[in-house]
This record gives C-alpha cells, structure tokens and sequence, in this order.
C-alpha cells in the first residue's frame, strides 16, 4: 500500500471508525464503507484494512482494494480488479471483465458472459454459469463449478497444477 501513498493518495479505513474509503475518479462515491462507481473511469477505491463494498455500473472501469473482505458487484460491461482479504464475496455479471486476488474463504460468482480472471485463496468456492470463462487459480484447497456453456480452467498452487476434474463441471484442488 505504500506505493498508493507514494502516489499522493491519501488513505483512509472504511467502517470501523468511521472513517470513508479512499475513493477517486469520475463517477466514484462512497456512503461509509459502501461505494459505488457508475459509468466512472478509473474509479479506484482503496479500504486500508476494513472490509468494504464497490458496485460498478454502466461500462465502468474500478478498481477495489482492502485487507479486509471485499464485496464487490461487477455489472454491465463494466471492467473490474482489485484484491481483497479473507471472506471477500465478488459478482461479475454481464459483460463485465474481472481480474482480482482475494483470501481465504472468498465466494466468487462469474455468469452471463462474464470473463474472469481469479486467484482465491484456501476454502474458497466459485461458481462459473452460462457463457461466462473463467480462469481460476487456486492457492489452496478450494471448488469451482462451471455450468452452461461456461468456460473453466482451474490450476492450483504455485506450480499452476491442473485440478482434478470431481465430475461434469466440478473442480477441485484438494479433495473433492
């Protein structure tokens, strides 16, 4: 984070003491920890160690940053990426594009003809539907389920091993 500093950011935490999140570019507004982007360009929101939430909306560009859980709702054509900590929960929907590391326990839905990119970390789920692709990379145990006509490749660890295949559509690194 010291190089969004060395940027002349300031930071700020979100939730917790009531403090907003860092939040620039068009279009961005943040309501405690809550922010939205829509129709914004370079919206970029940074959360310091908080847990915090970003909608991005009519062919946005965001990004979404926190050590804490990241809840972030991807919609539209809306271009998306960021890191967030443990128990992030992210959604891309549309045509949106996603590119994000999050922790442990994360939840990630990619549907409609979403593209993905994610790195999870250990017990985290993902769920690729309809036409969306998405390409998973798992650095520890974790599941994706891919229905539709989705498109799914999932590695696990740092030698990017393929995962083993549960059944139709079901992956895995770890047990199934």
């Amino acid at each position: 984070m010291a190089w969004l500093v060395g940027l002349g950011l300031a930071m700020a935490a979100c939730g917790g003491d009531s403090s907003s999140p860092t939040c620039t570019g068009t279009g961005c507004t943040c309501a405690d920890s809550a922010c939205s982007c829509a129709a914004g360009q370079d919206c970029k929101t940074a959360c310091g160690e908080d847990d915090c939430s970003l909608a991005c909306t009519s062919s946005a560009k965001c990004e979404g940053n926190t050590n804490g859980a990241l809840e972030l709702a991807c919609n539209d054509s809306s271009q998306c990426k960021g890191a967030g900590g443990d128990d992030s929960e992210l959604t891309c929907t549309g045509s949106s594009n996603c590119d994000f590391k999050v922790g442990d326990d994360a939840t990630v839905v990619c549907n409609t003809s979403a593209t993905c990119k994610i790195q999870v970390g250990a017990d985290s789920t993902i769920a690729c539907s309809d036409s969306s692709t998405c390409n998973i990379k798992c650095d520890g145990n974790c599941k994706a389920t891919c229905t539709g006509s989705s498109e799914c490749a999932v590695t696990c660890g740092a030698a990017a091993t393929p995962a083993t295949m549960c059944g139709t559509g079901v992956f895995a690194c770890g047990p199934c």
